[in-house]
């Protein structure tokens, strides 16, 4: 057997892989986001000496025949599984009514298997049919996923050759995802500067770490994007231990994990991770973006980790960026989005501002005609606060002030420190996070 880490793609006893190499797509419009300077000066020597390098690749996850990056995952664990017990009348059985749960349908029909997928109450109606149009038998109990995942785990009972498919935290799920970094390694002549990623229970995070380092890449850094209110990675490594959110409150459903997998805090603590979050608005935004500037539509939480470069905050955690940096973006895709949603995100979020802190003071900052950014200093003491047009409560600006904290528990480095060659845990004066609110409406 070789293990998806050895070769991407590669089949499990026989077994075609599921998933398919993703291409990984340079960004001329991205690129320039990221900073003026450094593209004004790649286009120079572009022109000048014919050198294609370039700061932002995208590797396109949102191509994969389920939608998302889940496949992968799903994929390899089911043929371990197949593999493993030799079964005579399989069954699937999984309690995500999201990207997780498409991927099992996806699987299923793929290889003949009947599947069961059992979604709580709060599953949209857009993902239910997908998944049912794959020919999978939905059930719907519970109000929300836990209690959906009990039910899941009775029907296990009744029927023995049944496969229990978990959206995340399973190793052969991180297996699986590992392969985005084996193909980066055909894709890409040197390692990159860094590697965007989303983060919802840590499965995908969990796979490109071990990935990394199974390839040699283990300096390589990770930058972990979560939005407000699905921040559960953030504060877990804050905390120096697993932290429960109270609750989901975010747009990026996909990322709603109330805890994160114990291997993503772990695997921060010996890889340099930034754990790092924004706002609904700027995910938003950046789900609009990337649909005008690539035609392409991708769920909330993959603008979750698109809005890093789309708001310049790139240039904040790498200053180290030149023309011949590489920053991968995982654009890990997501079926729960449509036009309609775009139009609505359009209405929501109508270019909210960007939002500085920098020590223990808070800036507007504000696009100039030449793409440099102005700031305006605000008084943070003041409540609510109006920043020319927008109005921030008092908990939009305890999220401001709070929403960062200085890395504890001896990573490589703090949740927005600047990534270098000499990187290091730093202080909280030292933070300079941009974190953009969405409009009060």
């Amino acid at each position: 057997m070789d293990n998806p880490r050895t070769r991407s793609g590669q089949a499990v006893d026989n077994v075609e892989a599921l998933h398919v190499d993703s291409p990984l797509m340079h960004s001329t419009t991205l690129t320039k986001k990221v900073g003026w300077q450094v593209y004004t000066e790649y286009v120079a020597r572009f022109w000048l000496i014919g050198d294609d390098s370039s700061n932002v690749w995208l590797k396109l996850d949102n191509l994969q025949p389920s939608g998302s990056f889940k496949i992968r995952g799903i994929g390899y664990m089911i043929q371990r599984a197949m593999q493993k017990d030799h079964f005579t009348h399989p069954q699937l059985v999984s309690s995500s009514g999201g990207n997780a749960g498409l991927a099992v349908a996806y699987a299923g029909r793929q290889l003949d298997i009947p599947v069961t997928v059992v979604v709580p109450k709060s599953t949209s109606e857009l993902m239910k049919e997908k998944i049912e149009a794959e020919g999978a038998r939905v059930i719907v109990h519970g109000e929300a996923w836990d209690e959906a995942n009990a039910y899941a785990q009775k029907l296990l009972e009744n029927t023995p050759e049944s496969v229990f498919l978990p959206p995340f935290d399973h190793p052969d799920l991180w297996e699986g995802h590992s392969s985005i970094v084996h193909e980066l390694t055909d894709q890409l002549d040197k390692p990159p500067d860094a590697v965007l990623v989303s983060v919802g229970g840590g499965g995908l995070l969990n796979g490109i770490i071990l990935g990394l380092q199974d390839v040699g890449w283990s300096q390589v850094p990770v930058i972990a994007v979560e939005t407000h209110g699905s921040n559960s990675f953030q504060a877990s490594v804050v905390a120096g231990k697993l932290v429960t959110l109270d609750k989901i409150s975010t747009i990026a459903t996909s990322l709603g994990a109330k805890t994160v997998s114990s291997k993503s805090l772990e695997l921060s603590l010996v890889h340099p991770v930034v754990p790092f979050a924004v706002s609904d608005g700027m995910a938003a935004d950046a789900v609009k973006r990337f649909a005008a500037d690539h035609r392409m539509l991708v769920e909330a939480a993959c603008g979750a980790s698109l809005s890093v470069c789309y708001s310049n905050v790139i240039q904040d955690i790498i200053p180290t960026l030149t023309i011949d940096s590489n920053v991968v973006v995982i654009v890990c895709g997501g079926s729960n989005i449509n036009i309609d949603m775009i139009d609505v995100y359009s209405k929501k979020f109508p270019n909210p501002p960007i939002i500085v802190r920098s020590g223990s003071d808070v800036f507007l900052k504000l696009p100039g005609s030449d793409g440099s950014l102005a700031e305006k200093k605000i008084d943070t003491t003041k409540t609510p606060v109006n920043l020319e047009g927008y109005s921030l409560t008092n908990e939009e600006m305890r999220i401001v002030l709070d929403g960062v904290r200085t890395h504890e528990n001896g990573g490589p480095a703090g949740p927005g420190a600047p990534i270098g060659e000499d990187s290091q845990p730093v202080t909280q004066q030292e933070l300079q996070v941009k974190m953009e609110m969405e409009a009060q409406t």
